[in-house]
C-alpha cells in the first residue's frame, strides 16, 4: 500500500480578505509581519509588503473590476531560506501578453507597478490555468 504524505501545516498560514481596498493594508501587514518573524531584514520584508500590496490592488481593479465584494486569498508558506505568497482569485483573467510592466524610463499612467513587483521580490509568476488568477511571489533571505 503507498504510503500517504503528511503536509506540515507548521510554516503556512492563510487569510481571505474581501476585495474591497481598505484591507489590502490587513494583508499587506499580515505579511510583512510574518517576513519580520522569520528573519527577513526590515528591508526585505518592506519589499515583499510593498510588492503583495501591488498586486492585491492589481487584483482588484482587473480581475473584479474595482468590486469589492469578491474573495481573495492569500496563502504564505514561511520556509528557511525563503517565503512565498500565493495571492488567489477567481475573477477576470486578462490575457498574459498584455500583462506586463513598463520601464519607468517609458512614462505611461499605469504598467509600473508590476515592474516594482519583479524588482522587489525574487520570482514572480502568473498562473492561469484555471478560473481566474494565482499570482505566486517569492522572497528569498
Amino acid at each position: 500500500m503507498a504510503e500517504i504524505k503528511k503536509i506540515d501545516y507548521s510554516n503556512q498560514f492563510r487569510i481571505q480578505i474581501p476585495s474591497h481596498p481598505r484591507y489590502v493594508t490587513v494583508a499587506r501587514n499580515f505579511v510583512y509581519n510574518l517576513a519580520r518573524e522569520s528573519g527577513f531584514s526590515l528591508y526585505d520584508a518592506a519589499d515583499l509588503k510593498l510588492a503583495v500590496g501591488e498586486c492585491l490592488l492589481n487584483v482588484i481593479k482587473h480581475a473584479y473590476l474595482g468590486k469589492t465584494n469578491y474573495p481573495i486569498f492569500l496563502e504564505v508558506t514561511v520556509l528557511e531560506n525563503r517565503i512565498e505568497v500565493r495571492i488567489r482569485d477567481f475573477g477576470v483573467q486578462k490575457n498574459i501578453s498584455e500583462i506586463r510592466g513598463y520601464d519607468p524610463g517609458d512614462y505611461r499612467e499605469e504598467g509600473i507597478g508590476l515592474y516594482l513587483v519583479r524588482k522587489l521580490t525574487d520570482h514572480f509568476y502568473i498562473d492561469q490555468s484555471g478560473k481566474g488568477n494565482r499570482l505566486i511571489l517569492t522572497k528569498m533571505k
